[in-house]
């Protein structure tokens, strides 16, 4: 009898394969056969599930979206702003999977720039992830963990920016290093400057 192989499952095994091979020798050893080598199959077999390169990042981008918010839900739910901070940090490159998550990310964002159906694919992901934090953003005002002061998507905007602009500078400070430490104090501050409740004069 033939072996019943789960699609969505082996799909997904082949994604995380095309994330670990990207995290440990960089996006230009992508290719169908690598990935296939990486997932322990044959180049044949990946394409049965995966009829291009192009798809194939498609389906891992949309993946380190879905990782990203698993990470999020499972995140105690305190207060809002210290929370909002654990949020930011799951988001940038710490480990092995969140930095291949953001070298997926740059290198979908990159192609974008060119290519109108994959920047529809990029907003589409980025509007997501704005209106999720948005909404976390205007419960926190609401409970005074968060300024009230400025429209909560707006904010969402400027925490947006401010996580991806350090995590592009996080992949190049090794972990440990002075860079690595200055950067996250510098987005702590920034953080902190930007959401602290501000007190009546």
């Amino acid at each position: 009898m033939p072996k019943i192989v789960d699609r969505s499952q082996r799909r997904r095994e082949i994604a995380e394969a095309l994330l670990r091979l990207i995290a440990r020798e960089g996006i230009e050893t992508v290719s169908v056969r690598t990935v296939a080598a990486e997932a322990g199959l044959s180049a044949g077999a990946v394409q049965k599930y995966f009829s291009t390169r192009d798809e194939l990042f498609h389906f891992a981008f949309d993946l380190t979206g879905e990782y990203i918010e698993q990470r999020w839900n499972r995140t105690p739910r305190d207060h809002l702003l210290t929370m909002l901070r654990t949020l930011v940090a799951e988001a940038l490159p710490l480990d092995d999977q969140r930095r291949a998550e953001v070298i997926v990310i740059l290198a979908f964002t990159a192609r974008a720039a060119v290519l109108p159906d994959w920047a529809g694919h990029l907003r589409e992901g980025y509007e997501f992830m704005r209106a999720q934090t948005a909404d976390f953003l205007g419960q926190a005002q609401h409970q005074g963990h968060v300024r009230d002061d400025l429209d909560a998507g707006k904010l969402a905007d400027v925490v947006a920016a401010l996580t991806d602009g350090f995590a592009q500078h996080l992949l190049q400070a090794p972990p440990g290093s002075d860079l690595h430490r200055r950067l996250l104090g510098s987005l702590e501050l920034a953080l902190t400057e930007l959401l602290t409740p501000r007190t009546a004069e």
